[in-house]
């Protein structure tokens, strides 16, 4: 009926047994598992730090767009907190809200409900591939989304990111698997070919994506306004184009080799648009 593991059951009697929750089994016809008769949450076992903390992760579920307005009220209530709506998280894309949020709610029931999902999906490469997944999580990390899952295709662990997702199909095909030997997500993204130290120079005009993009440390302000930065990126396909992205807001530096490539890079674009 609710569609888990009996060892999923399990873990989760524990958890509430740890947590000083009064809980207990019975065996035989007729028995299961029960909270102990009367019993009532303390909100006192909470600290007021832990109750901002419960009060913070449900209104989070709103950026999952979850209908968590009666439920964060009652517990604002138990707790007698006046400012329980003192923040909102949103974790879609600026013009993106309800496109991002119907697809996480799909991939949310999918995880929920471990059935299998169709997708179509745009690779590095820029190759769009038929896929069909196993999903079990959904990571956001580095302002992105990613779904982790297990490839039928590959018949291994894959990772990927829910805005290159171009379609998804939710199946009527169910799976048990946990999924407990799952690789950190660390170990799932390719290592970069090479890393090089690069020193960089930013008008003043672009600080402010100097600011977002860039570790405080990283940055050194000059006394003409400009931004001396200092970084590790890796030398690959990815780090011209986010160079690029500054215009001529940006002067690279050193290495001199990355510095003459861009160079011949801007050229092409500029003959590819000459015409």
């Amino acid at each position: 009926m609710l569609e888990v593991s009996v060892r999923t059951v399990y873990r989760d009697v524990e958890t509430l047994s740890l947590a000083g929750v009064p809980i207990y089994a019975a065996a035989g016809k007729g028995g299961g598992i029960s909270l102990l008769p009367g019993y009532t949450f303390d909100k006192a076992l909470l600290s007021d730090e832990e109750q901002n903390q419960v009060l913070f992760a449900i209104q989070s579920l709103q950026a999952a767009d979850q209908q968590v307005g009666t439920l964060l009220s009652k517990l604002a209530a138990v707790f007698k907190k006046q400012n329980a709506n003192w923040i909102e998280v949103d974790f879609s894309r600026w013009g993106f809200g309800r496109s991002d949020n119907e697809k996480l709610e799909l991939l949310k029931t999918a995880v929920i409900q471990k059935r299998v999902l169709d997708i179509l999906y745009c690779g590095a490469s820029g190759d769009i591939v038929q896929r069909q997944i196993r999903p079990f999580k959904l990571i956001f990390k580095d302002k992105n989304w990613y779904l982790q899952a297990f490839c039928l295709k590959a018949e291994d662990y894959r990772l990927f990111k829910v805005s290159r997702i171009v379609e998804l199909t939710l199946t009527d095909r169910y799976f048990a698997e946990e999924f407990d030997d799952a690789p950190p997500l660390e170990g799932q993204q390719p290592a970069p070919l090479s890393v090089a130290p690069l020193k960089l120079r930013f008008s003043s005009a672009v600080a402010f994506r100097v600011y977002d993009e860039f570790e405080r440390k990283q940055i050194r302000r000059q006394p003409d306004g400009s931004l001396l930065v200092d970084v590790d990126f890796p030398l690959d396909c990815w780090v011209a184009g986010y160079l690029l992205s500054f215009g001529t807001e940006i002067e690279i530096l050193e290495p001199r080799e990355l510095r003459r490539q861009m160079a011949a890079c801007a050229k092409k674009i500029y003959e590819h648009h000459e015409t």
